[in-house]
């Protein structure tokens, strides 16, 4: 077998796979040649079919899970600087924040609804990279 050759297939007396043209039918200027890809090819008693053949080039994806900190600094993966880096952690004023305050205040506590802004329990923790200082977490208390 010859490179870029198929399989083999014995030959029968069956009908051919791809029925040739009829009586009276033009070629249109087909003078013979190779066939096009796909088409049967005859060689020594045996009938091969071209291969065609494509190249997949495989993608690796790399996905990377990282433990997300909660309060203390974790060490994370920045996706901007690509460094391992322990992160510096700021606290800010969240969601639960406002909402203890605006509880106390209905209740008329006015001079306690101001302690949960002082409170570093009742804030949002937001984790940044050292290198860069993007922000790589925001831990939000609910």
């Amino acid at each position: 077998m010859e490179k870029g050759q198929g399989v083999p297939v014995p030959m029968t007396d069956a009908a051919p796979p791809y029925p040739g043209p009829s009586a009276g039918f033009d070629m249109g200027g087909y003078q013979g040649g190779p066939p096009p890809a796909g088409y049967p090819v005859q060689q020594h008693g045996y009938q091969y079919y071209e291969q065609q053949t494509q190249i997949i080039h495989p993608v690796n994806h790399v996905v990377v899970v990282q433990q997300l900190p909660t309060e203390a600094p974790g060490q994370m993966l920045c996706p901007r600087c690509q460094t391992t880096v322990l992160s510096q952690t700021e606290y800010k004023n969240g969601m639960l924040t406002w909402l203890i305050c605006g509880i106390l205040g209905f209740f008329l506590c006015w001079c306690c609804c101001f302690i949960p802004f002082f409170v570093d329990a009742c804030k949002d923790v937001e984790h940044t990279c050292p290198v860069c200082r993007t922000v790589l977490h925001v831990h939000k208390r609910r």
